[in-house]
């Protein structure tokens, strides 16, 4: 039969077959009193007509609920930007709620690896349906993912990616890469090629780099192209007490001289403000990092910070959501990749950039 472009709807299948469209709904949930014969009949005209089922119908109709299981970091003292996927998620979650989806929260400390074991396993024992996730302990995060595959629940990873190959649905968040090169290039135009640049990886555990070793990445590859003799000095500090960061931000700038730059890889970039802000250095130093949170936008407003890379954070939590539905509840295609726009502000277009 030719293909029949225009939507066919259950009484189309009702009129053809000369049954109710109560009789077809049962044929299409396959439930009791419905004779074989009409049955058979019924099927062999959706067949021909090409009729698709109503996936959300079914769902509804059903009364079934259907469980999305969110694990991401819980907000700490030093960045709120955790808030802002969670804020996305539960918009979405409001969206889907007349479709019988249930989000089921779970949260781990940016600071202990068994945090994150913990919460993965008791997310496992609930068996959802699919899974949104922030890989950002890569060891832990591959077994969590594994553990996902064995049991065929699909998932999609939000806020940085996982290299190695598993079957996610989908990533979805910044090019954690390109938004290191766009940081260097900020700070490229503003400093001589003389000058010494200083990267600083703000973390709360030695293995909290995932998501920032991208970024690291190409803000290095950047700079390895260009001609120029200053160079670029790395810093971890694992432990962000302020007296800790003083301290090692005080003896680096006594080794080393003309340093007339700092990227800060994630949100903590006002943990460096502070430091700068106190030993009035504030003005000599372009400072970059990352997030429209609270205490970063203060610093911006003064100058302190220079740029602020936004990630859309609150789009994050949102997007990861609606393609969960799409993919695992629609079936629909989804884009293996959702990169989010890697947006720059300073504080002359703050008020105007929004996260969602």
């Amino acid at each position: 039969m030719k293909e029949n472009k225009t939507p066919v709807k259950i009484k189309d299948i009702a009129k053809i077959a000369n049954v109710s469209t109560g009789t077809v709904d049962r044929v299409l949930h396959n439930r009791s009193d419905v004779s074989e014969k009409t049955r058979e009949k019924v099927l062999k005209i959706i067949e021909e007509l090409g009729y698709k089922t109503n996936i959300i119908a079914k769902t509804l109709a059903s009364k079934n609920q259907i469980i999305f299981s969110i694990l991401i970091p819980e907000e700490d003292e030093y960045s709120s930007y955790w808030q802002k996927p969670l804020f996305g998620i539960q918009k979405a979650e409001e969206e889907l709620s007349t479709f019988g989806i249930k989000i089921h929260k779970y949260f781990f400390s940016f600071s202990d690896t068994d945090s994150f074991k913990e919460k993965a396993t008791l997310l496992l024992k609930e068996n959802p349906n699919a899974v949104v996730f922030a890989p950002i302990f890569k060891e832990e995060s591959l077994v969590f993912a594994k553990s996902l595959d064995s049991r065929n629940i699909p998932f999609i990873l939000v806020d940085s990616n996982l290299e190695d190959k598993n079957n996610n649905i989908a990533y979805v968040g910044h090019n954690s890469f390109q938004s290191g090169v766009v940081a260097a290039k900020l700070i490229h135009t503003r400093i001589a090629p003389t000058d010494n640049v200083l990267m600083i990886n703000l973390a709360l555990n030695a293995k909290d780099l995932n998501h920032l070793s991208d970024r690291s990445n190409g803000f290095r590859s950047f700079y390895a192209e260009q001609d120029r003799t200053g160079a670029i000095i790395e810093l971890n500090i694992y432990d962000l007490d302020e007296g800790i960061i003083d301290k090692r931000l005080t003896q680096t700038f006594k080794d080393v001289s003309k340093i007339k730059a700092i990227f800060v890889t994630n949100s903590r970039v006002h943990l460096i403000a502070k430091y700068l802000e106190y030993h009035k250095l504030d003005q000599k130093i372009v400072l970059v990092g990352y997030d429209l949170i609270d205490k970063n936008t203060a610093y911006l407003k003064k100058d302190t910070i220079d740029y602020l890379i936004s990630q859309n954070a609150i789009g994050q939590g949102y997007r990861s959501v609606m393609q969960l539905f799409q993919s695992a509840v629609l079936n629909e295609k989804i884009d293996k990749i959702t990169y989010l726009p890697i947006n720059i502000i300073i504080k002359e277009n703050l008020k105007y950039n929004h996260n969602f």
